[in-house]
């Protein structure tokens, strides 16, 4: 199975210089690197993080030479990003030069920073491993080879093959054991053009913070009206790689009226797509909350967006929810020297925090969302301050972090399982309903009603109709939770019963 991808956008460009006479020398050509990573992790790991540190290309002939590599894209600092959190989501590693030319090598560099499992037998629920990654430095060979074109955008994938690379034993359980395996794909050029060209890719859930605003064009493409750089994985330091998000007469702003009254250190979620030139433009923009990464009294942060499941929900006498633990795979912006990623964090209810589902996530049901529509599982935004925890008395152990939450959004999410059956097939056999077992025991094996329209993607699959019991699914959407029975495309759905609204159905190889 094919679980992590990494597109490849290559476009060129010439630099000349001039030497002390009048002779000219023309440099070889170069260009944009743009690494898209998209991932399908497998069941219960909750994060897989990786710490990417190099990925260069060895021209053809020169495979036996050592460290004759011509293109160099530096990781500075080291790109950090948990697969876990990107299953059938895009997000974008590097953008870098390469000179054009053939490549028949790919050099990967990178380490596992953490594998972490889920094991309800565990109080906190956590498995943390001991990894052993056989090779950090493993080279792939492109057959046929990467051909980087000058004057023209060039498209490749590179897949990891999680199932193959995280080893497990006999009971299907993780072991810590990581064997890295990875190929790459060249895909044809773009062709056509226009303002927004869609041939590449569309990145529809990228997510991040805003680090500055430009309210001119910065590209050849006249109909850009300003961009914004928005900073994705990296700890919030002035050097960490960064991806200008251009703006369009078209683009849909959500939380700010226009660029104009865009502010430094938003968390943001875009819908973007690459345009002929390699440029990101965004479709949808929804901004969320201003955010301080820095402490200011006590350890506590003014706001942070903290990201990750929902492990527990804690509940008065009347069965109100109260507080809950999450699992925070991700902050942004992310202050390194006060926050701690992959980590329990314990979310104070009783604040009143806003409750929103995210817009980048369907809801062709107009299904609501509040604190009776938390669920275990559910992949969470939490803005608010935090607390770090204090050093217990005695010990040197830490309670978990704290947080005072001003919102909290439902964010879109891929969950995977088998189907258990097909309970509605419309005419079209794209509306209906079915029910997902999911394999991940955070959802303790309780069915999901996913529930589908004519928007909805099938891949992999024609339709409903083609669905079937053998092998696993993977559906992307918004997972609902709904405490009181309800009616959705003609089918009752009980109650207390996670409902999934699929933007897309995804059959695994």
């Amino acid at each position: 199975m094919k679980i992590a991808a990494i597109i490849v956008l290559a476009g060129t460009l010439n630099a000349c210089s001039s030497s002390s006479s009048s002779t000219k020398v023309t440099k070889a050509p170069t260009g944009t690197l743009i690494t898209i990573v998209h991932d399908v992790p497998i069941c219960n790991a909750i994060t897989a993080a990786v710490v990417v540190q190099n990925l260069t290309f060895t021209p053809v002939g020169n495979g036996s030479v050592a460290g004759y590599i011509l293109t160099t894209p530096s990781f500075a600092p080291e790109i950090r990003l948990n697969l876990q959190q990107l299953r059938d989501f895009s997000t974008i590693l590097y953008e870098g030069s390469v000179r054009a030319g053939n490549y028949d090598q790919a050099n990967l560099s990178f380490e596992l920073a953490n594998l972490v499992a889920y094991d309800p037998t565990l109080l906190p629920p956590i498995h943390t491993f001991s990894v052993k990654l056989t090779t950090p430095k493993p080279v792939i060979s492109l057959n046929p080879p990467l051909v980087i074109t000058a004057n023209r955008a060039n498209v490749m994938v590179m897949d990891f093959n999680v199932l193959s690379m995280l080893a497990t034993d006999t009971s299907g359980d993780l072991t810590g054991q990581i064997k890295p395996v990875v190929s790459f794909t060249q895909l044809a050029s773009a062709s056509g053009s226009g303002v927004i060209n869609p041939t590449f890719t569309e990145l529809d859930d990228l997510w991040g913070f805003v680090r500055s605003i430009s309210n001119t064009n910065t590209t050849s493409n006249p109909t850009y009206t300003g961009s914004f750089q928005m900073q994705l994985l990296s700890p919030s330091t002035a050097n960490a790689p960064a991806v200008p998000i251009n703006i369009t007469a078209s683009s849909n702003l959500v939380g700010v009226t226009d660029l104009k009254h865009l502010l430094t250190d938003s968390y943001v979620e875009v819908d973007a797509v690459l345009d002929a030139q390699g440029n990101l433009a965004a479709k949808t923009v929804e901004v969320q909350a201003v955010e301080d990464p820095f402490p200011r009294i006590s350890g506590v942060t003014a706001s942070t967006a903290l990201i990750g499941p929902i492990l527990s929900i804690q509940t008065d006498p009347a069965g109100n929810p109260i507080s809950l633990d999450m699992w925070v795979r991700d902050a942004e912006p992310d202050d390194t020297s006060s926050i701690l990623l992959d980590a329990v964090y314990q979310v104070n209810l009783t604040a009143n925090p806003t409750y929103q589902a995210s817009i980048m996530g369907p809801n062709f049901a107009n299904l609501t969302f509040g604190p009776q529509n938390l669920a275990v599982g559910q992949e969470v935004i939490v803005h608010g301050a935090y607390t770090r925890p204090a050093t217990t008395t005695g010990s040197t152990a830490k309670l978990p972090y704290t947080v005072v939450p001003t919102a909290i959004f439902l964010k879109q999410q891929a969950m995977q399982g088998s189907l258990n059956s097909v309970v509605q097939i419309g005419s079209d056999d794209e509306t209906g309903v079915f029910i997902l077992t999911p394999c991940c025991t955070l959802q303790e094996g309780t069915p999901i009603y996913v529930v589908t329209n004519n928007q909805t993607t099938f891949v992999n699959a024609t339709g409903l109709g083609s669905l079937t019991p053998l092998g696993s699914i993977l559906v992307k959407g918004m997972p609902y939770y709904e405490p009181q029975a309800t009616t959705i495309n003609g089918v009752t759905i009980p109650a207390g019963t996670m409902v999934v609204q699929a933007r897309q159905v995804h059959v695994l190889p």
